[in-house]
């Protein structure tokens, strides 16, 4: 349990880190119809995960992401 909340811990701080208000971050915000990520955000969060995790996630598809969601695609340290 404490894993992933590490885990959502480290997507909220990248989050942060690329401009949200971490006010607003819960672990149920969806990226897009919560947290109102724009083109450029989108891009920072997909290269900021590709070279710090090495996880690959296309934030592109239709799917709308929520933090936990992303949290789990992390891999385990």
């Amino acid at each position: 349990m404490d894993e992933i909340l590490d885990k959502v811990s480290t997507v909220c701080g990248l989050l942060a880190e690329i401009g949200v208000d971490r006010a607003g971050l819960r672990r149920d915000s969806r990226l897009r119809a919560d947290l109102g990520l724009d083109s450029v955000e989108t891009t920072q969060l997909e290269i900021e995960l590709r070279e710090r995790f090495d996880a690959v996630v296309d934030l592109w598809d239709a799917h709308d992401y929520a933090v936990c969601e992303l949290a789990e695609l992390l891999p385990d340290r």
